[in-house]
């Protein structure tokens, strides 16, 4: 995100957004019957807890990134609610350097 900042025109932001762990929404379709089943049946239960978000909060904390609701500068990283530091090779600008240098080469690449 710290490479997308310096590099979009002003007036153009990129935040990176973790709604956090979110029980319940079909993204292991390939996992076996009794993950499946846990993910479907028995997980969503974590969302009473911190542990996990329901798919309603964590599209409505997305909303709110994207109206401006939860603050967050240019190249930020937002896990749920709130504006956190990213990981520190995340500040690395010759790591972001080579990682867009290699999205624009996969990307590329699909777009041939």
């Amino acid at each position: 995100m710290h490479e997308y900042a310096r590099r979009l025109p002003n007036g153009i932001d990129a935040e990176a957004y973790n709604p956090g762990f979110v029980p319940g929404t079909g993204l292991t379709p390939d996992a076996d019957p009794v993950s499946r089943f846990a993910m479907r049946r028995i997980l969503p239960a974590m969302t009473l807890t911190p542990l996990a978000t329901g798919r309603r909060a964590a599209g409505r904390y997305l909303a709110d990134v994207v109206l401006g609701t939860t603050r967050a500068p240019t190249g930020s990283y937002v896990d749920r609610t709130r504006e956190v530091r990213s990981s520190e090779e995340s500040y690395d600008p010759q790591r972001e350097g080579e990682l867009w240098d290699a999205v624009e080469r996969f990307t590329a690449t699909c777009a041939a």
